[in-house]
């Protein structure tokens, strides 16, 4: 039996896709190491700096699809690696155009609207993003 975090990714696609168990003690926090190893390889698999909310969504699809764990564990994983940040990324920026032509105006390109930038920076909202360890 291989260890979790031993699963190639491809191993851990074909798992799911064959809807196949994940081999792992039977014990909570053993499942729930389990789970964390394999939300962390899934998704740094996918386009995460760019799209890390797509990039959730696509994991929990997959784990919902095969079927061993459950909606309330896998959103529990992914709160306990999330950070809040103001390091945009595409994703967030697209949902929020208003956000986007802020950092665009940061640029040298428009030094003179300076003091409005101060402004609308004062409620900045936040993103949220994921940090997992990784596992090779």
């Amino acid at each position: 039996m291989l260890i979790i975090s031993q699963y190639e990714l491809s191993e851990l696609i074909q798992k799911i896709k064959e809807k196949s168990p994940f081999e792992f003690k039977e014990n909570q926090r053993s499942r729930l190491r389990a789970l964390k190893i394999i939300v962390s390889k899934l998704y740094y698999s996918l386009d995460y700096k760019n799209e890390p909310q797509s990039s959730r969504e696509k994991v929990t699809q997959m784990l919902l699809y095969h079927g061993q764990f459950n909606k309330e564990e896998i959103d529990e994983t992914f709160r306990m690696s999330s950070r809040r940040t103001t390091d945009y990324s595409i994703e967030f920026l697209k949902h929020h155009p208003e956000i986007a032509r802020i950092e665009a105006r940061k640029s040298k390109e428009f030094p003179d609207e300076d003091e409005e930038i101060k402004n609308e920076e004062l409620e900045k909202p936040v993103e949220t993003k994921y940090v997992f360890p990784r596992y090779t």
